[in-house]
């Protein structure tokens, strides 16, 4: 892929105008209150407008003002080519829809048309997560940076299995058992989310036993088939009967509970004046002193000490009575509705007169009795498949936990390789300290291998953004054909000191003389004259190579007037 140019039909907006190789946005520096707003100059925004117009989305609130603000502003247009094609992308923020060369393509398609464009046919890759890993861009909201992690691209939680399976795939590792390893563990969370009502099934299935079920219903067919109507209906009559006893039993310790909770939650909320005046102690203890003259020698704020301990217990004691009626209040409420459904169901199955209706009633409770047959009997076949697929799922899981151990003790060689590239890019910065890169066993992580790299002396954040850019470099080497472009947002530099900046330009002339590559980053005036400051007294640039970097500058911001800036004009 190779940018072209990011224009808009407003008159204002600065259009960049994009070149083979190296390309600059260079700007003033940011104040610390302007880095806190979404207006700026527009350095940033360069890039995440490229982002935007590939179809990236405005999450945070000051991305949410930003799109309130694009949807004004006018149609913007970026234009690319790749694999010799040209194409223009054109969007109206105010609208839903994508143009792609006049074709309109719909939001809810514009991401597989990108796929189609950029990926081979049946590739398990998405675009937005492949440019997120080669256009690494400062985000923030509310002063969070998302320059933070190498995996963490353009702010991705560490547990996006989008994007690690996708950081997983430029490292050339074999995505197959990744993908085995991830379906799995999606089942086995699914399990894990079907646990609670699988242990309600136990629960039921312990209360119940489907065997006496079976032989009621077989003494019922039994009696039916003696015509022993009347003893069988006056059994279950009578049983009902005892039933609804119960329930009003229920019901009156329901209605005294409740009452005797309110008397108690009166007399909590009666309580809540804790403190007593220590004015009012003070007066009757002058009353007590005139009575009792030198007998009373206790202080006053031993008085108010006294009072507010006890009321606090009294709080306290009402408080636990509050809450053991209110457990209390369930458990019959509970049992109430327990025996209720058990009540109705016999209701329903008799008949208040006539030996044919008796006879139909037990029918009637024969069929009861065999629906709660069926369901116990179904959830005794949930419980064991259940118990059954998790032992499967358990038993693929430590297949494929042995199958990547064996994957990484086979690809040995190749897995080195990748930490000596690494290595070497890190040796560039740091005197011939590389760290090291490994790709190792993650059971617990959906994508099965993690990726854990270091360089020397690592904590700071300068050298947090050194391993960042080693690492995005490294995805490029590994995968020149795909995109053939990088970019970064100058952040990149905030921390580092000017030699590591001088080498981050030097393997970046280096990849754009020995390959088809298109590198963007947008910098401050200040840092890039700092670059660029032939009498520093370190000279990693050679003077040639800074003249190239001087005219690889394709827009120049100022702070000085608004028509200067990205777009203008203020939005703030």
């Amino acid at each position: 892929m190779k940018l072209l140019q990011l224009t808009s039909e407003n008159p204002k907006f600065r259009t960049i105008n994009f070149e083979s190789g190296l390309n600059i946005v260079v700007g003033s520096q940011l104040t610390a209150e302007q880095k806190k707003s979404i207006n700026g100059i527009g350095k940033s925004m360069s890039l995440s407008l490229i982002h935007y117009m590939f179809g990236s989305t405005f999450k945070t609130k000051s991305e949410k003002k930003l799109e309130e603000y694009l949807a004004k502003y006018g149609v913007f247009e970026l234009t690319f080519s790749h694999k010799k094609k040209e194409y223009r992308i054109r969007k109206d923020f105010s609208q839903s829809e994508f143009y792609i060369n006049e074709e309109k393509i719909a939001k809810t398609n514009y991401r597989k048309k990108l796929n189609e464009i950029f990926l081979e046919e049946n590739s398990t890759l998405s675009f937005k997560q492949v440019f997120n890993c080669f256009a690494r861009r400062y985000s923030s909201d509310n002063g969070m940076i998302y320059y933070s992690n190498i995996l963490t691209q353009q702010g991705r939680s560490i547990e996006d299995y989008k994007q690690q399976y996708t950081n997983l795939y430029l490292l050339g590792i074999d995505m197959s058992l990744v993908k085995r390893s991830f379906d799995i563990k999606e089942r086995l969370l699914k399990l894990e989310s079907a646990k609670k009502a699988i242990n309600e099934y136990e629960k039921a299935l312990d209360k119940t036993n489907i065997n006496d079920i079976k032989d009621e219903i077989i003494r019922l067919n039994k009696q039916v088939d003696e015509f022993i109507i009347a003893e069988n209906y006056d059994k279950l009559k009578k049983e009902a009967d005892a039933l609804t006893n119960e329930i009003n039993e229920f019901r009156n310790q329901i209605f005294f509970t409740t009452k005797k909770l309110k008397m108690k939650e009166l007399n909590f909320e009666s309580s809540e004046n804790t403190n007593i005046d220590i004015e009012k102690i003070k007066e009757l203890f002058n009353e007590a002193h005139f009575f009792f003259e030198n007998k009373i020698t206790k202080r006053l704020e031993d008085a108010q000490a006294f009072h507010n301990n006890l009321i606090n217990s009294r709080k306290k004691r009402l408080g636990i009575e509050i809450r053991d009626l209110k457990i209390s209040l369930e458990k019959i409420q509970l049992d109430l509705n327990t025996v209720s459904i058990k009540r109705d169901s016999m209701l329903k199955d008799l008949n208040n007169s006539g030996a044919l209706e008796e006879r139909d009633s037990l029918k009637d409770r024969i069929k009861t009795l065999e629906a709660e047959q069926k369901n116990l009997e179904k959830y005794e076949h949930i419980l064991v498949d259940f118990k059954k697929d998790k032992s499967d799922l358990d038993v693929k899981n430590a297949v494929i936990k042995q199958e990547s151990i064996s994957y990484l003790e086979k690809n040995h060689q190749k897995l080195e390789l990748l930490e000596t590239k690494f290595r070497d890019l890190v040796k560039k910065f740091y005197d011939n300290q590389g760290g090291s890169f490994k790709i190792e066993e993650a059971p617990n992580a959906k994508y099965l291998f993690t990726i854990n790299s270091h360089i020397p002396k690592e904590g700071s954040q300068g050298r947090g953004e050194v391993k960042l850019f080693c690492y995005d470099v490294l995805l490029y080497q590994l995968n020149k054909d795909l995109l053939n472009f990088l970019a970064h947002d100058g952040c990149l530099f905030s921390e580092m000191d000017r030699r590591q900046r001088s080498t981050i330009f030097k393997i970046v002339l280096e990849l754009v003389r020995d390959h088809e590559f298109q590198y963007f980053i947008n910098i401050g005036d200040n840092t890039l004259k700092e670059i660029l400051d032939e009498e520093h007294e370190i000279n990693i640039l050679t003077d040639e190579e800074k003249e190239i970097i001087k005219k690889s500058i394709r827009l120049e911001l100022s702070d000085k007037e608004p028509k200067d800036w990205l777009f203008g004009e203020s939005f703030d």
